[in-house]
């Protein structure tokens, strides 16, 4: 064994280990996005950088031998911003889109994709459950949105985009017709309670958020019935008060209980909901300034005065969301608010931290040029986009699915585990940093059941090295030079036979998804 030292801190790994080894036992979280633990370091990223021995220059930890005595400095400021230059730079040749343009257009943030491709295999009740993850009304939305995410559907640059909102609409109306429609897996209780001061859709969505966390919420609403603004500003033709109903019963369904005809209008009955409950939630749509001031709660420009990071507002214990703090002309965006305000009122009541979201790293690609857009295309079903007609009302399986097949999936399959994505965010990387004008996409090599797309590949060498080990492989190498550089197959081999049956390996071991392999 030897015996060495990390940032002051004693370690001891086994003879002719590498100092990242070393690192790693001691839990430290070292970029390394070129080394495979099968094979010898590639040393072609140099994020993995640490100092040894009080030298000027760093080297990579990977390819770096443990010794007997061995001083490391891995933590610094100094070395973290290296690596932090190393991410950069490959972040800066690194073309492809974390999240799909729709799903960063929807104010709700709804996986679409995802959603779609559980569509296309008729797998429904699971296209549901990714719906009703970020939006709780999905089949009041799929009358009443208009459809902002189909204005940044990519496949709408090339002809007309995917019917994202009706296929939503569809998934949500067949749960609600089925014998047993969709109840999401609650937490277990926490023993707190939660008053949601209006039942409009912000308040809805908070309270359907809140109790999947094990919270007990109790929505509080002036009117008779539940619904707010979608009673008011929706006639029953556009939305029919049948759906409005149910999906208000499966907001109802995971245990919040109501208090209707019931207005706050006073401090002290403001004060009576504050002694009672552990939290408050203000969901109660647009008020003037004169209803602030009279339950005590200090107004900011057109609403409720809150912190933007927690939705605090200015009376201990007592939240804010929604038109309640400023105006949304959209539903899906009182929607996005109310999962947002459960958010913030989740973390006060189990003291755990906010999501920073300002800082969320992410990768874009620039808009597509024709050329760019009709290979981007290549392989996706060609058929228009359905009728209205044909996708309202007693809709087909088939025309539903093939309308969900037209889906580009621009959006990244392995971002769960993309190592430069999560480095990337530990970092606090710049992706533009060194990327020049934009992301432009270059294309993908196909193959049967494998697909490589050339702009994610970050040329680490590890599914060269992964092919030539593994006997029925044709073999990948790396072709051109500097920023040109490529992994490819042989002229005149596929990608599949490049790969032979290191195809799956090769995609689970890719740091970017650059690789990816048909679900089987």
């Amino acid at each position: 064994m030897t015996r060495l030292t990390i940032d002051g801190v004693a370690v001891e790994v086994p003879d002719g280990a590498s100092v990242l080894d070393a690192a790693r036992a001691m839990g430290l979280d070292i970029p390394a996005l070129c080394k495979h633990g099968d094979f010898p370091p590639n040393t072609s990223c140099m994020c993995c950088l640490v100092k040894v021995d009080g030298a000027a220059a760093p080297v990579p930890s990977c390819a770096t031998t443990v010794r007997e005595g061995m001083r490391i400095e891995s933590e610094t400021e100094e070395i973290r911003a290296l690596r932090r230059t190393g991410l950069e730079l490959l972040l800066g040749d690194h073309a492809g889109d974390c999240k799909a343009p729709c799903e960063n257009t929807c104010p709700a943030r709804m996986d679409i994709p995802d959603m779609l491709r559980h569509v296309v295999e008729g797998d429904y009740r699971t296209a549901l459950e990714v719906v009703k993850q970020d939006i709780a009304i999905p089949a009041i939305l799929g009358r009443v949105c208009p459809e902002v995410c189909e204005n940044a559907c990519r496949r709408g640059q090339h002809d007309s985009p995917a019917a994202i909102c009706k296929i939503k609409r569809f998934v949500a109306d067949r749960d609600l017709a089925s014998p047993t429609p969709y109840t999401p897996e609650l937490a277990a209780p926490t023993g707190k309670r939660v008053a949601i001061v209006g039942g409009g859709p912000t308040g809805l969505t908070a309270a359907y958020h809140l109790a999947q966390r094990g919270h007990r919420c109790t929505i509080v609403e002036r009117e008779p019935e539940l619904g707010g603004r979608l009673r008011r500003e929706f006639p029953p033709e556009e939305l029919p008060r049948d759906v409005l109903a149910a999906e208000i019963n499966a907001v109802l369904s995971v245990g919040v209980e109501t208090r209707t005809a019931t207005p706050i209008a006073a401090s002290e009955q403001l004060d009576a909901l504050a002694e009672e409950f552990d939290a408050v939630l203000l969901a109660c749509g647009k008020n003037d300034k004169g209803w602030l001031a009279g339950v005590g709660v200090a107004a900011g420009g057109s609403g409720a005065k809150v912190d933007p990071a927690t939705r605090r507002t200015s009376r201990e214990r007592v939240f804010a969301a929604g038109n309640a703090v400023r105006s949304y002309k959209l539903v899906v965006q009182s929607v996005a608010e109310g999962k947002l305000g459960a958010e913030c009122v989740d973390s006060f009541l189990t003291s755990r931290p906010l999501p920073d979201r300002r800082r969320a790293f992410e990768s874009r690609l620039a808009r597509m040029t024709a050329g760019e857009l009709c290979d981007f295309c290549e392989g996706a079903p060609i058929a228009p986009r359905a009728e209205t007609s044909a996708l309202v009302g007693d809709v087909s399986d088939e025309v539903v699915q093939l309308e969900a097949s037209r889906c580009l999936h621009c959006d990244c399959e392995a971002l769960e585990n993309c190592l430069l994505h999560h480095y990337a965010e530990q970092y606090d990387c710049d992706a533009r940093r060194f990327a020049g004008p934009g992301q432009q996409y270059r294309g993908r090599l196909e193959g049967r059941g494998v697909q490589l797309e050339i702009g994610k590949c970050i040329a680490c060498g590890i599914c060269v090295q992964i092919a030539a080990a593994t006997p029925d492989a044709g073999g990948l190498a790396l072709w051109g030079r500097s920023t040109a550089i490529r992994v490819a197959p042989p002229e005149g081999v596929s990608l599949e036979a490049a790969l032979g049956s290191s195809a799956r390996r090769c995609a689970e071991a890719c740091p970017t998804g650059a690789i990816t392999v048909d679900a089987c």
